[in-house]
C-alpha cells in the first residue's frame, strides 16, 4: 500500500469532521481502515518508534478515530481498529473540468433535465477546482439516500431488485439501463453525459454508485460493494456499475 503524500484528510465520527494533516497519522489511519492492527504491525508499517506511534495512536483515540483493545489469545497485545469514516481529502486544485461545465450550463436554459445533472456534476468538478476530493461522502451520501428509499423496493431476491432499480434509475434518471446478469450488474446510457460531460480519465457516477449499494444493503441485508468501471467520464459511451459481495 502506497503512503500518503502530503495532505489533509477527512474523518467522520459522531464529534462531527475531524481533519488530519500529520503524514504519520494518515499512515496510522489508512492501514487500519483495511483491517486491525496490532501496536507492532503499526510500528512496523510506519517505520517509526514505539513511543512516537504510541503518541499518535493516543490521540487518535482521544479524537475517537481508532479504538484500542486486547488480543484475546494474547491479554499483552493491544489491537487497534478503525472506527470512524474517511470522508475526502485534500487535492491539487484542477479547474479545467469545472470551467467545461459552467460554459455548457447555458445551453440547458430549456431542459430541466440537462440542468438538472448540471447542478449534480457541478458540485463535483466544483469541489476539484477548489482542491477537495470528495468522491467518499458523496458515495456515503448515496448509500444515505439509497436506505431511505428502499422501502419502496418490492423484490427480495438480487436478480429481482437490481431490475427493479434499473427500472427505478430509467425513471428517474431519464436513461437507458441494461442488467447484466453474468457480471452482475447495470450498465447506464445517458444522451446528455455522453454529449455534455467532460472526459477526465476517471468515473465520477458515485452518488448514483452509493445509491445502488445502499438499496441492495438495506433490502438484501448483505455487504454489497458497487463500483463504477467504465463511464463517460473515462472515455466510454456508457456507465458501467460492477456488484460484489
Amino acid at each position: 500500500m502506497a503512503k500518503p503524500e502530503s495532505k489533509t484528510e477527512f474523518f467522520y465520527n459522531e464529534k462531527g469532521l475531524i481533519a488530519i494533516g500529520s503524514p504519520v497519522k494518515l499512515q496510522i489511519l489508512n492501514l487500519l481502515r483495511e483491517e486491525p492492527k496490532s501496536f507492532d504491525e503499526i510500528v512496523k508499517f510506519t517505520a517509526k518508534a514505539k513511543s512516537t506511534i504510541s503518541v499518535h495512536l493516543n490521540n487518535l483515540r482521544s479524537c475517537e478515530l481508532v479504538e484500542e483493545s486486547f488480543d484475546p489469545r494474547d491479554r499483552r497485545r493491544k489491537i487497534y481498529s478503525f472506527t470512524s469514516r474517511y470522508m475526502g481529502c485534500s487535492q491539487e486544485p484542477f479547474i479545467e473540468h469545472y470551467r467545461s461545465l459552467l460554459e455548457k450550463a447555458p445551453a440547458c436554459r430549456n431542459d430541466r433535465f440537462c440542468f438538472a445533472e448540471i447542478l449534480l456534476h457541478a458540485l463535483y468538478f466544483g469541489f476539484e477546482a477548489y482542491g477537495i476530493d470528495n468522491a467518499p461522502v458523496v458515495k456515503t451520501i448515496g448509500n444515505d439516500l439509497g436506505r431511505s428509499i428502499s422501502p419502496i423496493f418490492e423484490s427480495e431476491t438480487f436478480e429481482e431488485l437490481l431490475k427493479e432499480i434499473g427500472d427505478f434509475l430509467e425513471f428517474q434518471g431519464k436513461c437507458c439501463v441494461n442488467l447484466l446478469v453474468d457480471l452482475p450488474g447495470l450498465q447506464i446510457e445517458d444522451d446528455f453525459k455522453a454529449s455534455s460531460m467532460p472526459v477526465t480519465g476517471q468515473p465520477f457516477c458515485t452518488l448514483r454508485e452509493g445509491i445502488i449499494e445502499g438499496i441492495l444493503r438495506e433490502k438484501l441485508k448483505k455487504e454489497y460493494r458497487v463500483t463504477e468501471t467504465e463511464c463517460y467520464g473515462s472515455g466510454h459511451e456508457h456507465c458501467l456499475f460492477k456488484i460484489t459481495i
